[in-house]
């Protein structure tokens, strides 16, 4: 199994040496290294080239976006099979590894991914996940497995093989948020997708611009138009409808509560009466009652429902 690894890179010039050698410290080596400079302003493409000039390859791109980036890295990678990492993430050693060895268990797999922890508050925390296989197995419905729980699979936690994701037209470069749940989404209804327990990969919490990502969530993602369309086309198989039409109306209910939390009442009131991709459920209920409540006890009362989920 050779794997082309692809770095997307836009102004990370502070963790970006850590994660490419996280990948040269793999137990198994990958096939080649392929950074992607989107345009960074701080130094970052050329931090890489002094430092890993003989061991990856650079292609620097004006800043198009991290989607156009990826797919940059996939046009070029020359292996069978493609991983991400992000520039801010990092994979333990035995990343890889873990990745071949789900290859051989489960070959006719398309999608292989790893169980990540959180770096937020200067510690480490593992992810919250009920529905997925203990040990190495098969995630049997992807959607059902993103619904309010710590999502299964992560641009840096993944591997794919390189025609499958072709097929789907890579990353969505129309849409700035959302585009890696689009890309598994769409390849959830048409390949397995295999899953090893054993965390892997550091997702960087504390490395990501917190104050853009929260104002981008007050609006509802772009890429619950994309799964709508999974439903309509009947691109989704039939065992996974359900469980896709409830992660819709909990992508909308999830803009809802970020919208209460920042005091956006109006804006969450008429998601709430308007939007028809949301259904009837406790959790539209609730929110319809908390549009009455001061924004601290919102906040407070979100903080709280989060440790029961």
């Amino acid at each position: 199994m050779q794997i082309s690894v692809i770095v997307p890179l836009y102004n990370k010039s502070k963790y970006v040496v850590r994660a490419i050698e996280s990948i040269l410290a793999q137990s198994d080596a990958v096939s080649e290294i392929i950074v992607v400079d989107d345009g960074s302003t701080d130094g970052g493409g050329e931090l890489v080239q002094k430092h890993f000039a003989d061991k990856i390859t650079l292609i620097s791109q004006q800043n198009c976006g991290v989607s156009k980036a990826r797919n940059a890295g996939l046009a070029q990678a020359k292996s069978d099979y493609v991983a991400f990492l992000d520039a801010d993430d990092y994979w333990y050693p035995q990343f890889i590894s873990n990745i071949k060895q789900l290859k051989l268990a489960f070959p006719d797999a398309g999608m292989f991914c790893t169980a990540y922890e959180f770096f937020k508050d200067d510690a480490l925390v593992k992810i919250k996940n009920p529905y997925l296989p203990v040990g190495s197995g098969i995630i049997h419905d992807y959607f059902a497995a993103c619904c309010n729980v710590d999502l299964p699979v992560t641009a840096s936690s993944v591997c794919i093989n390189k025609a499958l994701l072709l097929s789907v037209g890579g990353f969505p470069e129309s849409i700035q948020i959302g585009e890696d749940q689009a890309v598994w989404g769409a390849l959830a209804c048409k390949t397995d997708i295999a899953y090893h327990s054993d965390v892997s990969v550091v997702y960087d919490l504390l490395a990501s611009d917190s104050t853009r990502h929260f104002q981008q969530r007050l609006l509802l993602s772009p890429h619950v138009d994309l799964f709508c369309c999974l439903l309509t086309s009947d691109a989704a198989p039939s065992h996974l409808k359900e469980s896709l039409q409830k992660l819709i109306h909990l992508s909308v209910m999830s803009c809802i509560k970020n919208n209460l939390i920042a005091g956006e009442r109006s804006q969450a009131f008429d998601l709430l009466v308007n939007n028809d991709k949301l259904i009837w459920d406790k959790y539209r209920v609730i929110a319809f009652g908390l549009l009455i409540l001061p924004k601290w006890l919102i906040a407070r009362f979100y903080g709280y429902a989060r440790n029961f989920r």
